[in-house]
């Protein structure tokens, strides 16, 4: 089966270099781009097509690698050319449902998204080799076809309700983009206090990736550590006057949900100062964005 790519941006070229490393046959790429096709095709050792009607003439399996709010318009510019085929799009947002009124065209519609942080173009293929693809749509018979293609290369496989993919996008948002603007205020905080930007980050890296590997073995509850765990209201307050903005809030979203967890840590503890501390902050700064 021959695997193309319309797109050749990051998502694009790092499954068709995997593909081609587990031993697929990936056809090559186009996009409106004619540069970065060229690129990524010379990446992966494949075919640039100069058009959407040679990719998916030239493909039995053609993934829409390109940007959620492009896909929708690149899968009207196909739909003439296209005929019993193997769709999927790679957005972890959108479900199979965009590609409007597949069936008439005799195709499988899915979508197909690596819960992994792609952040280039020449080597986050390597992470690949440790990432959970999760599948929605076609049949349970196709279905299989597809999750049975994963499993092959070595990937943990899921499946997911078209219904539910926001919630699943959200979440994995949370876990990485939004780990990164903590990560970010983070390293600002200690900048202030004197690190080098460099030591921050690798102080930063060092103790972070310490608390994943707890939460990996013990669970979050179990793992929680730090003044709200430890029911240090005097330390919270303190931290709370120190910050500012958007830092602050963050500070106090976060403390909420630390606050809950901690709850289920220790039952028999009353945290009735720690609730009262974080209903008061969270007051103060409703009362100033209200200003």
């Amino acid at each position: 089966m021959q695997i193309g790519f319309i797109g050749a941006g990051k998502v694009g070229v790092s499954l068709g270099k995997y593909f081609k490393e587990k031993g697929r046959n990936v056809a090559g790429y186009y996009s409106r781009s004619p540069e970065s096709a060229a690129w990524a095709a010379a990446f992966t050792e494949t075919t640039h097509y100069k058009s959407l009607e040679e990719i998916i003439s030239g493909s039995d399996m053609i993934f829409f690698t390109v940007p959620d709010d492009a896909i929708a318009s690149v899968w009207r510019e196909a739909k003439p050319f296209i005929h019993g085929k193997i769709i999927a799009h790679c957005s972890g947002l959108c479900s199979s449902n965009i590609f409007s009124d597949a069936a008439s065209t005799d195709c499988t519609a899915y979508s197909v998204h690596p819960l992994c942080a792609v952040s280039d173009r020449e080597n986050s293929w390597k992470k690949l080799n440790d990432t959970l693809f999760t599948v929605e749509g076609g049949d349970y018979s196709s279905q299989s076809h597809m999750l049975e293609m994963f499993a092959e290369m070595g990937n943990r496989t899921c499946v997911i309700n078209a219904q539910d993919k926001a919630k699943y996008h959200a979440a994995a948002s949370l876990a990485s983009n939004h780990m990164t603007a903590v990560f970010s205020m983070a390293k600002e905080l200690l900048m202030e206090c004197g690190f080098e930007e460099k030591a921050a980050e690798r102080e930063l890296y060092t103790l972070a990736r310490g608390n994943l590997d707890n939460l990996l073995s013990q669970g979050c509850t179990q793992s929680l550590t730090g003044p709200i765990e430890r029911g240090d209201t005097a330390t919270v307050k303190r931290h709370l006057e120190v910050l500012k903005g958007d830092c602050r809030a963050a500070y106090l979203a976060n403390a909420k949900q630390l606050a809950k967890i901690a709850r289920e840590k220790h039952r028999d503890r009353d945290d009735k100062e720690m609730q009262r501390l974080l209903s008061e902050e969270s007051e103060k700064s409703n009362q100033w964005r209200g200003l």
